[in-house]
């Protein structure tokens, strides 16, 4: 019975020893807490983030974001010291309570003391840890859009979240921009205002203007394959030199029948150049090297193949970079002509023209005008049909290279229904007029309007890299003819 008792007595002793240290550590508590309702009233801004935070707890949002900057030093030092006692009476706590969780009876008045106590130690303690990590982030990053995206009334709506971060990324690329260009200079605007091509007059002889004309060489200056520095005295140099290198119609008419033959030389030689695809000016030189030998020298008909063939191995070489042998020459003539013959032809033709192969060629002249048609493909290549014409047909003998050349892009103009013969294309055909281009023009439409004599090079311009202009000539030609049109007037 003694030692019962005194088992009684010394649990009634543990329990109420037990019971004085929690009622003492729940005083500290009270004290601490009103140390710290005292330090928040002193500042507002910490009010105001536990208002939010209460705010946030009831909605179930988003807890926001607190920065550590707005506590003053003194009440943040405060509330570390009272961090620390509150951990080490937490620590001590602990044991003790779980002791008396184990050893109290639930039905009693101290348990449930001691319940309430530990709940709010730890609500108390969480709130501090929140308030740490918040001021932490705020500490590392400060970000002027972040107090808008925390705000707890429009946290929940997933559109305008999105909208914060797009708005969020937009500023920061922004100050990235900003100051990467502050360190760069502002870049030199590297337009040029091209300066209007200047203008020039052309007047007769009583004083009255003709026509105007404009520099369109100035735009080639810095261009060296062009040579505007030269060009004018080139031209001019190429003018001379067309009358001296021109053939003499009279003088063809002492072979037999020169006509027809020559149409059926210059066909198959129209032939052959195209085969061995050598160059336009290849054909015009031959042709002419051909024509003024037979002014000077009478030739058989059996070896009139044999000066055409010659001629073009001439021109080829003059013109080509990569020559064809003599030998697919000789093999184009199915046993007509030998190597040494055409060699020996080489010699006497390059003998009696004395070795003068200056010939201004007509496709200068063509290039020449079409500087003033701004270089238009189409144009070109139906005025490079025409002025084939003029070397294949032998009526065309005896006619300037430049003027045949300046009727060609004059026809091919009409054909596309271009405006009409100004300045800039009287000035840069070398100064040929509508008056002056009229009976070569009408030259052309006759040959276009009659039966085809010269099918090869009806044939090669009927391909498409040369844009079917031998079929749209003709077609243009007859419906022209038909219908009674004047070709020098029409499209104006």
């Amino acid at each position: 019975m003694s030692n019962q008792i005194e088992n009684t007595e010394n649990s009634q002793n543990t329990s109420s020893s037990r019971f004085l240290r929690n009622v003492q550590r729940l005083a500290l508590n009270n004290v601490t807490n009103t140390t710290l309702q005292k330090n928040n009233a002193n500042n507002p801004s910490l009010t105001n983030f536990k208002s939010t935070l209460t705010s946030a707890k009831k909605e179930g949002s988003r807890i926001p974001q607190f920065a550590r900057d707005a506590v003053p030093r003194s009440t943040a030092a405060s509330e570390d010291k009272s961090i620390l006692t509150d951990n080490s009476i937490s620590q001590l706590s602990k044991s003790n309570l779980s002791d008396d969780k184990e050893n109290q009876d639930p039905s009693s008045k101290n348990f449930s003391t001691l319940s309430s106590i530990n709940e709010g130690r730890t609500e108390l303690s969480v709130n501090r840890n929140v308030q740490e990590s918040s001021s932490a982030e705020k500490i590392i990053q400060h970000n002027p859009l972040r107090n808008i995206g925390t705000n707890t009334d429009v946290v929940n709506k997933p559109v305008e979240i999105e909208k914060l971060h797009r708005a969020r990324s937009q500023l920061e690329v922004s100050n990235n921009e900003t100051e990467n260009d502050s360190g760069k200079k502002r870049p030199i605007s590297t337009i040029v205002e091209q300066d209007l091509p200047k203008k020039f007059k052309v007047c007769d002889e009583n004083g009255k203007e003709e026509y105007e004309w404009e520099d369109l060489d100035a735009e080639d200056v810095n261009d060296p394959f062009m040579v505007s520095e030269y060009v004018n005295d080139i031209f001019e140099y190429l003018h001379q030199l067309e009358v001296i290198t021109l053939p003499k119609k009279e003088d063809l008419y002492q072979h037999r029948n020169i006509h027809q033959n020559r149409d059926i030389l210059v066909n198959w030689l129209v032939k052959i150049h195209n085969k061995f695809g050598l160059l336009p000016e290849t054909l015009y030189l031959a042709i002419n090297i051909m024509d003024r030998f037979l002014c000077k020298e009478l030739v058989q008909l059996d070896k009139l193949q044999l000066v055409g063939t010659s001629c073009l191995f001439i021109a080829s070489k003059y013109e080509e970079v990569y020559s064809p042998s003599i030998k697919h020459f000789a093999s184009e003539t199915d046993g007509a002509c030998t190597e040494e013959e055409i060699k020996e032809g080489e010699k006497f033709i390059l003998k009696t023209l004395k070795f003068n192969l200056n010939y201004p060629n007509p496709m200068n002249f063509l290039r020449r005008i079409s500087k003033a048609d701004d270089y238009d493909i189409q144009s070109r290549t139906l005025a490079k049909f025409l002025l084939e014409i003029s070397l294949v047909d032998f009526r065309f003998i005896g006619i300037l290279p430049s003027l045949c050349a300046a009727a060609a892009m004059f026809m091919s103009r009409k054909m596309l229904g271009k405006g009409k013969w100004d300045g800039n294309l009287i000035h840069y055909s070398g100064g040929y007029t509508k008056e002056e281009l009229a009976p070569v023009c009408h030259m052309i439409m006759d040959y276009l309007v009659s039966s085809i004599v010269h099918d090869e090079f009806h044939r090669k311009y009927q391909s498409r890299r040369f844009m079917k202009a031998s079929i749209i000539s003709v077609q243009w030609a007859l419906k022209v003819r038909k219908n009674g049109y004047d070709i020098m007037t029409l499209h104006e």
